[in-house]
């Protein structure tokens, strides 16, 4: 390929999908389509603004990740997650056009004790990971050559997400308790950008196939994430009120209570794979995390205002 790849990204207005473009931007053409461009309910809307495009490249971080109102709405979940998915990939076959699908940790049913890895056997147990689950099926059907990638409790810039959640209530509550039994691997979207580059944009191979797992480094349960980020906002200057965050377990905590789907009490992924087609073992979650509040500006709001 002489030319800079062509990537149409669809959901560039996500969290993920704003890494993504700032990545890509850098060594291809990026198209970045949002929902005002087309419709993952609307297979006409699809064929609409993908058939014209010439692209080498698709990733598809949009989705319906809302856990409960998939729960509640199967219909929609399994159109926008599975039926799109699959359609896009067919579109990407057609062109001979390389697709990476955005999967999630919740396609396992987290009763393992270790982490899991790419060949074992997927268990959803909410609507919203059985949709996802179907997606990666349709889409490696289409093509065995597209790619599916797993992505564990993404934050980023841009939008915020738990690690900006969590400082506020730390800033506005003395006692703050979170899950000690679930566990998982908090994962920065800006290294998940890096590493679907690193899988497809190496023009010495072609591009990576199959599923792969990324996600940074170790794990922790929701409440050593939650500890982690007010510990290291306060290292920054922001003046938390809450010193620690109590371990409870999800049932006991009443914020958690309404939760309509289940969620996976484990769902550590091995990054094993991926360390192996880069030859780069994903940095720890806490350096990324520590990174997050320093580049992002996230924190900039809670120094500038009092808290309590």
């Amino acid at each position: 390929m002489n030319r800079p790849p062509r990537i149409v990204i669809i959901g560039a207005a996500g969290r993920l999908g704003q890494a993504l473009q700032l990545r890509f931007s850098r060594d291809a053409s990026v198209i970045g389509l949002t929902r005002s461009d087309l419709d993952l309910t609307a297979p006409e809307s699809i064929r609409s603004a993908l058939e014209g495009l010439d692209f080498d490249r698709l990733i598809l971080p949009a989705a319906m990740t809302a856990v409960d109102p998939c729960e509640t709405d199967r219909e929609t979940a399994f159109a926008i997650n599975a039926a799109a998915p699959k359609l896009i990939a067919e579109i990407c076959a057609a062109k001979e056009a390389h697709m990476t699908y955005v999967s999630t940790d919740f396609v396992f049913d987290g009763g393992k004790s270790g982490a899991y890895h790419e060949d074992e056997v997927a268990k959803p147990i909410s609507v919203y990971g059985a949709s996802k689950l179907k997606g990666e099926a349709n889409v490696l059907e289409a093509d065995p050559g597209h790619l599916v990638v797993r992505v564990s409790w993404l934050y980023g810039p841009g939008k915020p997400a738990f690690p900006e959640w969590i400082v506020g209530k730390a800033c506005a509550e003395t006692e703050i308790a979170l899950p000690g039994d679930k566990t998982g691997s908090p994962t920065s979207s800006v290294d998940v950008a890096d590493w679907i580059a690193a899988l497809i944009l190496d023009s010495a191979r072609p591009p990576a196939a199959g599923i792969y797992h990324l996600c940074n480094s170790g794990s922790c349960t929701w409440r050593d994430w939650g500890q982690a980020c007010i510990d290291l906002a306060r290292e920054a200057g922001v003046p938390v009120i809450a010193e620690t965050i109590a371990a409870n377990t999800l049932a006991d905590i009443p914020a958690f209570l309404a939760f309509l789907a289940p969620r996976p009490a484990n769902s550590v992924m091995s990054n094993a794979k991926l360390a192996a087609f880069t030859g780069v073992e994903p940095r720890p979650w806490r350096q990324a995390l520590r990174e997050h509040f320093v580049e992002s500006g996230c924190l900039d709001k809670y120094r500038a205002a009092p808290c309590g």
